[in-house]
């Protein structure tokens, strides 16, 4: 039992860790002792809510929070969060989590549940981008398929001792997709500050859920959106959200709208997922350090897998790392890397000393070849182009051209791979 005194958090927080930990002590998973009472938002001592709080000093230091500015923050909690010179001190030296919440105790009670509603918001924005991007561990989860097809299994290990095995196996899925309907819709949409909007090229129509707030890849806090629509939502900056093509409309042709989509959408979605399933300890070390979820797949007919979820490029690097493929073999599509550089922030290691990876100028991503100078008159002939930025002349790889990346990596084959995103 609670009150509403946000410094109680602080013990809520230690149980629901404690909780966790027992549960995967003693049943080999972490929601079983905490039985659905606690969520991720709960443990404020996970990587998440760390990163949350370097993001909300970092908006106390540049006044972007309504709750307390900076000089008050460090004068009632005796925190200080600044160096000599008046900057904000490095990650490493700015008080802990444990500490800030102890601090936050000693506050006024008006002054804790503001200080740690800004905190709440910031934490709840991380989260569901590290749900959306596959990032946050829920711990196991069951998938119940209505129809299930195994579409490809492969054993690549057999221990040597017990005969074990650990398999890749590929699942074709057919569940059920929720769909909001639009009475649903209009009702949770009174509870909060919003916007009907109307999508001028797609036609796909949405609530925009405004005065949210996210962070960016460097820790700063910025004014966000989030688009709910009849099967998805969807948190991007407001900056984005104004200079895109949703526009506002009146609630008749919004609803119009919205009920066509969901009368036309089918009630089912197939998706294909791969698990790394058997015996995993042994090459625990070879999968990927992120996106580490865990499913249960249940098929309608009884049978079950268990084991880790893989994409397609962790799939590969687990298969190039245990020696079955060969990773030039692997990166030799043209147009497959490009996506997935893009997409995943991969880098990838050539022969001669060269990189390829993913940068952004004038606000977009292209593909550069680190490293091409040595080689630039070849890669040029090859369909690559040459920008002279800040007086330095880089190389780089047309994003639209996969024959040209595919020409690349066949004069310099892909020799590592570092996944930006998973590992």
């Amino acid at each position: 039992m609670t009150t509403d005194i946000q410094g109680e958090k602080r013990f809520t927080s230690t149980i629901a860790r404690r909780l966790d930990s027992l549960g995967a002590l003693t049943r080999g998973e972490r929601r079983t002792a905490g039985a659905g009472l606690f969520r991720a938002e709960d443990n404020l001592e996970s990587p998440w809510a760390r990163r949350a709080l370097l993001v909300f000093y970092g908006a106390l230091a540049f006044d972007e929070l309504s709750s307390m500015t900076l000089e008050t923050f460090m004068a009632r909690t005796s925190l200080k969060l600044l160096d000599d010179d008046g900057g904000l001190k490095p990650s490493d030296n700015l008080p802990p989590i444990h500490t800030f919440l102890n601090r936050l105790l000693a506050l006024r009670i008006a002054d804790q549940n503001a200080l740690f509603a800004d905190f709440d918001r910031i934490l709840s924005g991380i989260l569901e981008r590290a749900a959306a991007s596959g990032d946050l561990d829920r711990g196991l989860e069951d998938i119940e398929a209505e129809e299930l097809e195994v579409t490809d299994q492969e054993v690549i290990r057999t221990d040597v001792s017990t005969g074990a095995e650990t398999a890749l196996m590929t699942f074709s899925l057919k569940v059920r997709r929720e769909l909001l309907v639009s009475d649903d819709a209009l009702t949770w949409a009174e509870d909060v500050a919003h916007r009907l909007v109307i999508n001028e090229k797609s036609g796909r129509a949405a609530i925009a859920e405004l005065g949210l707030t996210t962070s960016t890849d460097e820790n700063r806090l910025i004014t966000a959106v989030r688009l709910v629509r009849p099967d998805d939502r969807q948190t991007m900056a407001e900056k984005t959200f104004e200079e895109s093509a949703w526009k506002p409309a009146e609630r008749s042709a919004w609803r119009r709208v919205w009920d066509e989509e969901v009368a036309g959408t089918d009630p089912w979605r197939t998706r294909e997922l791969t698990l790394a399933t058997g015996l995993l300890l042994p090459i625990w070390g070879r999968l990927p350090a992120r996106g580490c979820s865990v499913r249960r797949v249940r098929a309608p007919d009884g049978r079950r897998w268990l084991g880790r979820v893989l994409d397609a490029v962790q799939a590969r690097a687990l298969k190039t790392s245990l020696g079955l493929t060969d990773v030039a073999e692997v990166w030799a599509d043209g147009a497959r890397t490009a996506a997935t550089i893009l997409d995943r922030n991969v880098q990838l290691s050539l022969e001669g000393g060269l990189w390829l990876k993913r940068s952004r100028v004038m606000d977009r991503w292209r593909i550069e070849v680190v490293g091409g100078r040595t080689d630039r008159d070849a890669l040029v002939a090859l369909g690559c182009f040459v920008e002279i930025i800040a007086f330095t002349p880089r190389v780089f790889a047309p994003v639209d051209q996969p024959k040209v990346i595919e020409a690349v990596l066949r004069r310099h084959p892909v020799g590592a791979v570092l996944d930006g995103a998973a590992a």
